[in-house]
């Protein structure tokens, strides 16, 4: 397994990430850093040391607040443990370094939640274990991931608690997206659905998980079913509704309703300054700005893409963003910028072996090889898509709901 890094090392690596002229959030570094040092002093503390060192902490580091991680068990209410109530806030901290991209601080503050809790109660453990894996994964180490979600499943299984066996199972279905093996995916998620608890947060990432598989088969009607599922499960306005209308505004543009699916990337850039969420949105947007011929509205829309890229820590999410983009400049066609855009995506995909991304750049480097000039995009359907009786009741509903969000 992943040895975390000390503190300082492992904010010395993170400002390097994160770094550019025009970011914000330099401030933050610093709290940052003093709550992984508090992390990594309280675990390496004796346990009878340790409430006199918490009391010394001031409110500027480790300030005191009502919310709660978006890692929770469902049906639970807020711990009144000590220490699961330390863990949760020192979860909370992760989870903003995380959204940051700060994901070397973010693993160093997990893995000493992770021995502060090794005596804990089963749930406490496990949500901390869970929350380790994810940043793992974000991280590249896909083998300290799958140690940490493989961790969860077993104790869970044992011990007879569905909704957090489905929180491992949700991870691991991740992991298998991450390296292209979808049939396992879809069996991991369908698992995970089974035992969630019905309307709570595994059920709603589990839905969500079976959409991407969905999509990626074809299957639009089903990835409809999901989607709005999911959408209406989650927070009004929050970060998980963004992401889902993200792959709804996909879902129809791989359906062919190209204008309400370019209407639904632009809602989203404008909701959402989440930068994973950003980079999927604006690849989709040119593919779909592509499909209109408007390479105005392209120019535009890479050129703040490409500066969001520089200073994004998302490495699958920009290299899925340079997928697209790839896709959208060949499909106009312009080769030239094709070729600048797919070598990017065969670096990262190598980088941080991301197999499936890897396939599909290499699928589109002997396109590209082959033919200098390719055949121009069939023009696409206007709204409504002359084909749309050719589609059943539930996705025509499905797309007209997302127009109607999007206008």
């Amino acid at each position: 397994m992943r040895n975390p890094l000390p503190a300082f090392e492992a904010f010395s690596l993170d400002a390097i990430a994160v770094s550019s002229p025009d970011w914000d959030g330099h401030a933050s570094l610093g709290a940052w850093l003093a709550v992984t040092k508090a992390a990594e002093r309280l675990s390496a503390l004796p346990v009878a040391d340790r409430p006199a060192y918490l009391e010394s902490l001031t409110a500027s580091v480790l300030p005191a607040t009502d919310s709660r991680p978006t890692l929770v068990r469902d049906g639970d209410s807020a711990p009144s443990d000590a220490v699961a109530r330390l863990s949760e806030r020192f979860r909370i901290e992760a989870e903003d370094m995380e959204r940051a991209g700060c994901f070397e601080m973010a693993f160093a503050t997990l893995a000493a939640v992770c021995r502060l809790v090794a005596h804990a109660d089963l749930v406490t453990r496990m949500l901390a274990t869970a929350h380790l894996g994810r940043i793992a994964r974000q991280l590249g180490d896909y083998r300290t991931a799958e140690d940490c979600y493989s961790c969860v499943v077993t104790e869970a299984t044992r011990e007879r608690d569905p909704p957090l066996e489905a929180m491992g199972l949700l991870g691991l279905g991740a992991l298998a997206r991450m390296k292209g093996n979808r049939p396992e995916e879809r069996r991991l998620y369908d698992a995970a659905l089974a035992r969630a608890y019905p309307g709570g947060i595994t059920e709603r990432s589990a839905q969500q998980g079976l959409m991407n598989v969905a999509i990626a088969e074809d299957r639009l009607a089903d990835a409809l079913l999901h989607g709005w599922r999911v959408y209406d499960l989650a927070e009004e306005g929050g970060e998980v509704q963004a992401m889902i209308l993200s792959n709804l505004a996909l879902t129809a543009l791989k359906a062919g309703f190209v204008h309400p699916a370019l209407q639904g990337f632009l809602h989203v850039l404008s909701m959402t300054g989440v930068l994973r969420i950003r980079m999927l949105a604006f690849g989709n947007a040119l593919r779909a700005a592509a499909q209109l011929g408007d390479r105005a509205h392209m120019n535009e829309l890479e050129s703040v893409a490409l500066e969001e890229a520089d200073r994004a820590n998302v490495p699958f999410e920009i290299a899925s963003f340079f997928l697209s983009a790839t896709e959208a400049w060949y499909s106009l066609p312009d080769v030239d910028i094709a070729l600048v855009r797919l070598a990017r995506l065969e670096s990262l995909a190598g980088e941080h072996q991301f197999h499936e991304l890897a396939i599909r750049a290499e699928g589109l480097r002997k396109q590209v090889d082959t033919v200098t000039t390719p055949e121009p995009t069939r023009a696409p359907p206007t709204w409504p898509a002359p084909s749309e009786g050719e589609w059943d009741d539930q996705v025509t509903i499905g797309i007209h709901r997302l127009a109607c969000l999007s206008t």
